[in-house]
């Protein structure tokens, strides 16, 4: 779970001028796709109205879409620092991005660099708390910013990146095989995992988190039959709620710890070191070999969701066997 560009970015300044399709056609006007063609879309965050190319040739990729856009087959002409890493995005299309040059950070957008780039439309995502004056941002091109609160809403954005790119994203059918993955898993061991009560953690710059009931996470566990952690599922503040590693032992009722992993299965430092701590062999799921790694539902593309159903079946699986 990569806190650092979501709970944690409230207090910092990135891109922001919260636009979002009306609808996933999202325009208010017919456009033939034609080079030099253009639509509206309507910004529901700032009330303007913005025109924005049917084919976007150069785009920049803000907070939220760096992934999503490299699965798209979109080669952004610049991103915030952060958006295309390696851990979240294969092999085969990190290397056609990988080379993609920072407009900024989380410090803040360097407007010089966002000229020096070119973009026929700017693009990313916003929670509403995020401080920087985009009007620099909207003289220099159109500027699509969505807007978001929690993680399952910028999965619901998919389809609506898709469509402002001009690329076909299949969302529907996709998300119905993943749906129907999570469904066999509940048919098959649902019976098992109902009093899983199941947690899942990780570490991220440093914070020790817990995913609450308004994660993406959560919501695919459930729909493979986990029963999931009580304490982090009556009215959440937020997607993760953070764990002071002194109380790692409070999760000593859950029969099912999983912890975050990286798109390829790897765990970044923090989590291996989390793993090893005695007050986390000790609980009573790791003694029992019901520790397992789980994709981070904080990367948004279909290859990370298919392989967090792949996690979660084996997981699944792996348990109701010791039933």
């Amino acid at each position: 779970m990569r806190v650092r560009s979501s709970l944690r970015t409230a207090a910092v300044m990135v891109a922001a001028t919260a636009l979002t399709v009306s609808g996933c056609g999202g325009s208010d006007e017919e456009a033939s796709g034609d080079e030099g063609e253009t639509r509206t879309v309507e910004s529901t965050f700032t009330g303007k109205k913005v025109e924005i190319p049917v084919e976007p040739k150069r785009v920049v990729a803000l907070w939220r879409t760096g992934a999503m856009l490299a699965e798209l087959g979109v080669k952004p002409v610049g991103q915030l620092e952060g958006e295309l890493v390696a851990e979240e995005i294969p092999a085969e299309q990190f290397a056609e991005v990988k080379d993609t040059p920072a407009v900024g950070s989380f410090d803040g957008i360097d407007i010089e660099k966002v000229i020096e780039a070119d973009p026929d439309l700017i693009i990313g995502m916003d929670n509403g708390g995020l401080g920087v004056d985009y009007g620099d941002l909207e003289e220099i091109a159109p500027t699509v910013i969505l807007e978001i609160a929690e993680p399952t809403d910028v999965w619901d954005n998919y389809p609506t990146v898709a469509d402002l790119v001009g690329k076909s994203s299949d969302y529907d059918a996709r998300e119905k095989e993943l749906d129907a993955t999570l469904a066999d898993v509940k048919t098959q061991y649902g019976d098992a995992l109902a009093d899983a009560n199941a947690t899942s953690l990780g570490f991220s710059e440093g914070v020790l988190f817990v995913e609450t009931s308004k994660s993406l996470t959560y919501e695919r566990l459930q729909a493979a039959g986990f029963g999931y952690n009580a304490d982090y599922t009556e009215n959440p503040d937020r997607y993760v709620t953070e764990l002071a590693t002194e109380n790692l032992p409070s999760l000593a009722e859950s029969k099912v710890l999983l912890y975050d992993a990286n798109l390829d299965g790897s765990l970044n430092p923090e989590n291996q070191k989390l793993i090893a701590m005695p007050s986390f062999t000790r609980l009573p799921a790791a003694r029992a070999g019901h520790a397992y790694p789980l994709t981070s539902g904080t990367i948004y593309t279909f290859e990370a969701a298919q392989r967090q159903a792949e996690d979660i079946e084996k997981a699944a699986k792996a348990y109701a066997a010791s039933r």
